[in-house]
């Protein structure tokens, strides 16, 4: 009686290890996908990462795009020119103004020395190439003095009733306004209701 008691206690015991075993591997296998898909998780949180630095940059890129006013991109051209644009632009006035000089005293001159014309017509055109000398003299003279101080790409030209001083300014004070005004006036006994002082622009060259 005994030694089936003990048959049987031994039956039960190894049946219980066998069941211990079993669960502990069906444990073991059902850990698996756990750890794949924590895996995954961490490849799309970086994927996410990812998305979100690239959609940041963009969104700061378009951010810097609106704050730059469109009216200041359109008026660029109305900016202060570099001293070699304003050089250029200074030269390219002066030959302009030259010629215009240089077809009037070519007209004066014919009239002199048109021997069907009477001496009044030709007394006038003396007296008006004697007034262009003068004009021709005051520009040169005028942008000189306004060079001495500081106003070197200055290009002056003399009308009948004004005074046109180009200037390459981005805005101009008043003492240098009142400054340019009283050398105007001096070197081309103009009044100061006469001067236009226009800035420099590189749609006018």
């Amino acid at each position: 009686m005994k030694k089936i008691f003990r048959k049987n206690q031994i039956a039960i015991t190894s049946l219980a290890i066998m069941i211990a075993v079993a669960g502990y591997l069906n444990f073991t296998k059902s850990e698996v996908p756990t750890i794949k898909e924590s895996s995954n998780k961490e490849e799309t949180l970086d994927s996410i990462d990812t998305m979100d630095i690239s959609d940041g940059d963009s969104l700061i890129s378009e951010k810097i795009d609106d704050e730059i006013p469109g009216d200041e991109q359109e008026t660029i051209g109305d900016a202060v020119l570099t001293q070699a644009q304003a050089s250029e632009y200074a030269a390219g006035a002066r030959m302009k103004r030259e010629q215009t000089h240089s077809k009037t005293k070519e007209s004066l001159n014919e009239v002199i020395q048109n021997d069907s014309l009477d001496e009044a017509a030709k007394k006038e055109a003396i007296e008006k190439l004697t007034e262009l000398a003068d004009i021709i003299e005051k520009e040169a003279a005028t942008e000189q003095l306004l060079a001495t101080k500081g106003y070197g790409d200055a290009v002056i030209s003399i009308g009948n009733d004004s005074v046109d001083v180009i200037l390459n300014y981005d805005e101009l004070s008043q003492s240098d306004r009142a400054q340019i005004e009283d050398i105007v006036t001096r070197k081309t006994g103009c009044s100061v209701s006469q001067i236009i002082i226009s800035r420099m622009n590189v749609s006018d060259s």
